[in-house]
């Protein structure tokens, strides 16, 4: 399976975020998950959150990650990783997201991420 937004292992697909989310690749991430879905079944997803420039959007923040609301049918769970400031800032917009379960992760948390994610 080739994807072009995420790396992957097994079940679990890693996107990375540093900026806006332009339309173009909103369609390729959606045209991935596609894939992963029709491929894997259910997915795992990790969100590498770094230095996302939108902390002052909500809406926008929103918008960039509606992927997640489109699949949440095939979505297990989702690590979110970012600094921690970020974290307590955002942790109330991803409760839009209510159908799917999320955790939050620092950067330097590695291992808890990999044994969260993994975890059933």
């Amino acid at each position: 399976m080739q994807l072009s937004e995420f790396t992957g292992a097994g079940n679990v697909l890693t996107l990375e975020i540093r900026s806006e989310i332009r339309p173009p690749r909103f369609k390729a991430i959606c045209r991935d998950m596609d894939q992963a879905v029709a491929a894997l079944g259910r997915v795992r997803l990790v969100l590498l959150m770094r230095h996302y420039p939108s902390l002052n959007s909500a809406e926008d923040f929103y918008d960039d990650l509606r992927f997640l609301r489109l699949y949440d049918y095939a979505i297990e769970k989702v690590a979110v990783v970012c600094d921690r400031f970020w974290k307590d800032t955002w942790v109330g917009i991803f409760s839009l997201f209510s159908g799917i379960r999320m955790d939050f992760f620092e950067m330097t948390q590695v291992d808890e991420v990999t044994r969260w994610i993994r975890s059933e």
